[in-house]
């Protein structure tokens, strides 16, 4: 993924079950960074439900990489479908278990391919789905006498919350999307007869 671009990725960890035929789906999904991150949940969730007859994955990383597999299923019918769940729904840094308890009832490829394919967006709808994007961290620093235009300049605008400090001037710590930092630079430096004192402090990746 190149660096501080947009992507979309799972919100929390989460849990879903899902029950066809008296077999038991549990489908476990987690942000994930990269390929160690993945392969460590992986083996986490594979830890916790040690008796399942399959623990069917399938992750897409921040970094490009994509892996799946059917741990036993018959080829095509669980890590595909599980893996194809993720990409219809455009995500990265994602990882998602799905754990079987077989129930003696035999599916078939269709049923398997819907049932994984049913558990594993269950887990994703569970975990929730966002939009990463890059903020950029401002400084804002003002005389007293123009902290409240710029307080109320602010609230127009649809900017995460913010942190105020009191000193011997008033600082606005700020997080802006990316996209509108030039425009709210600029207009703050109009609104204070250039007052404002404006601090770059780096970029970072939220939602």
């Amino acid at each position: 993924m190149e660096e501080y671009k947009p992507y979309k990725t799972v919100k929390t960890a989460a849990e879903a079950e899902y029950t066809e035929k008296k077999s038991r789906f549990i489908a476990t999904v987690s942000p994930v960074k990269d390929d160690d991150d993945a392969r460590e949940f992986v083996a986490k969730i594979k830890k916790k439900y040690p008796d399942a007859r399959h623990n069917v994955y399938a992750y897409l990383t921040l970094d490009g990489m994509t892996r799946y597999s059917d741990d036993g299923e018959p080829k095509g019918t669980a890590g595909l479908p599980v893996l194809a769940v993720l990409q219809k729904q455009e995500l990265c840094g994602a990882a998602v278990v799905v754990t079987r308890y077989f129930g003696g009832v035999l599916l078939g490829a269709a049923g398997l391919l819907r049932a994984y394919t049913k558990a594993a967006a269950d887990g994703v709808a569970a975990a929730g789905v966002v939009t990463v994007k890059p903020y950029v961290r401002l400084d804002v620093t003002v005389p007293f006498s123009e902290a409240e235009r710029v307080r109320y300049e602010l609230s127009r605008r649809d900017l995460p919350e913010y942190q105020t400090e009191y000193l011997d001037a008033v600082t606005f710590r700020l997080n802006v999307p990316e996209e509108q930092t030039d425009a709210l630079i600029t207009r703050l430096t109009e609104l204070t007869a250039a007052k404002a004192k404006i601090k770059t402090l780096g970029i970072h990746m939220a939602y």
